[in-house]
């Protein structure tokens, strides 16, 4: 294939997946089950490890990938939302999706659609990426794929696959208007990627949501894993010290910042653990230690920039907040030294959110903004008119850490779509 023309197959394709991002997400898997059959099935060609939670899952995915590449073997993630684009979302080895392969692949998930379209709606974007991460794991050759489900698990796009493995990393309240008003009602929905005889990983779940994880366990006869009954974790220095009944891992040192991120280890180290015995692959505790020791996630406590220091943490729900908030308050005396620059989707309990902020972090300097998206909050939006809302973000940005001390700290959180509007002006 000639460049110019692969250039113009790649315009197609991201000219179909941008037109698609203006169709409502659909929920039911006949029209997904359809299109991977016509693609052969690729979902089929490597294990599994399916990833659920309401927050922490993109934080263990990476440190799943991270242990298993420091193990030799050849892992595949698909994650989401994207920071900066599309290939973003599919990961080899940790390493983003080449264009080249990128326009092949989408390629043939558009070949794909055009077979179904008189018989089913158009795919929705989420199922395009979907179908395309699991066709590029199977181009590939992956010995393990890590999928990151996109809302809830039950009727999720991603749910058309039979797992080795399931993980819950948390479960809070979040996208209440398509998985329920309660606790229990959303466990339903993540308890739905379960399958019959597997094994399951959970994460500190709340009584409600672990009671419905035990009953749905019970009934796919599943064998299950969960923070603090099978296995421990607890802060050492730097790192943390992993126990369960025969095991005993120090980790020296781990890479992602905040508190939160120890459950998030543990519930990657036990799985991946399980999964390596499941298979009867070695075991190295040097390759566990340095996997830890490097691992990296953007967009989640990631420090963009020095004197001053600017950290970027995606806390786009107030679970995520709570714990985006014990982080901060790690961080000594906050009068006058923290300042967080705060946006949000208006589907979302922003209001709520920024009250939150104001409450635990008095001292802290608040400032709420806008960004390019759709349904991002703006001035209008707020009850308060003694929060500071300043309309450009990056304006704002610049002149503090033109004029800001190198002492203090800029934390820049909320949306992980705002996240990633913000990390474009960092990352060049």
């Amino acid at each position: 294939m000639m460049k110019n023309e692969r250039r113009g197959i790649m315009q197609t394709v991201r000219e179909w997946i941008l037109d698609r991002m203006k169709y409502k997400r659909k929920y039911g898997l006949d029209r997904m089950r359809v299109l991977m059959s016509l693609l052969g099935n690729p979902q089929e060609d490597y294990p599994i490890i399916h990833v659920t939670g309401t927050n922490g899952k993109g934080s263990t995915i990476a440190m799943l990938s991270s242990l298993f590449v420091h193990h030799g073997q050849r892992v595949g993630a698909f994650v989401s939302p994207h920071l900066i684009d599309y290939t973003d979302r599919f990961l080899i080895n940790g390493n983003v999706m080449p264009e080249e392969d990128f326009e092949i692949v989408g390629n043939l998930v558009q070949q794909a659609e055009a077979t179904l379209i008189d018989e089913y709606e158009p795919l929705s974007f989420f199922e395009i990426m979907t179908a395309m991460a699991l066709v590029y794991f199977s181009r590939k050759k992956v010995e393990v794929a890590l999928l990151e489900v996109g809302i809830g698990g039950l009727l999720d796009t991603t749910n058309i696959v039979h797992s080795t493995m399931s993980v819950i990393t948390s479960i809070g309240m979040d996208h209440e208007e398509m998985l329920g008003n309660t606790l229990e009602e959303i466990a339903i929905q993540k308890t739905g990627i379960f399958k019959q005889n597997q094994e399951v990983v959970l994460g500190k779940l709340p009584i409600e949501a672990l009671q419905v994880a035990e009953v749905v366990g019970e009934a796919y006869n599943c064998d299950i894993h969960q923070l603090e009954r099978e296995f421990n974790i607890e802060p050492f220095e730097d790192g943390f010290i992993f126990t369960k009944a025969d095991t005993r891992i120090h980790i020296p040192y781990l890479n992602l910042k905040g508190n939160y991120q120890l459950e998030n280890a543990a519930v990657a180290l036990e799985c991946f653990l399980r999964f390596e015995k499941k298979f009867q692959l070695p075991i190295e505790l040097s390759a566990i230690q340095e996997s830890f020791q490097t691992v990296t996630w953007p967009g989640r406590m990631e420090v963009v920039h020095q004197s001053p220091t600017v950290i970027l943490d995606g806390a786009h729900n107030i679970h995520a907040l709570k714990r985006f908030v014990e982080t901060v308050k790690q961080h000594g005396e906050l009068e006058a030294q923290h300042t967080i620059l705060f946006s949000a989707l208006k589907r979302k309990h922003y209001i709520e959110m920024v009250d939150y902020l104001r409450k635990e972090l008095p001292e802290a300097r608040l400032v709420v903004t806008t960004f390019e998206y759709a349904g991002a909050i703006e001035k209008t939006d707020y009850p308060h008119s003694e929060i500071e809302f300043v309309e450009e973000a990056q304006q704002f940005i610049e002149k503090y850490i033109s004029k800001t001390s190198d002492q203090e700290i800029l934390w820049i959180t909320g949306s992980l779509y705002f996240i990633s509007f913000m990390r474009k002006i960092f990352i060049k």
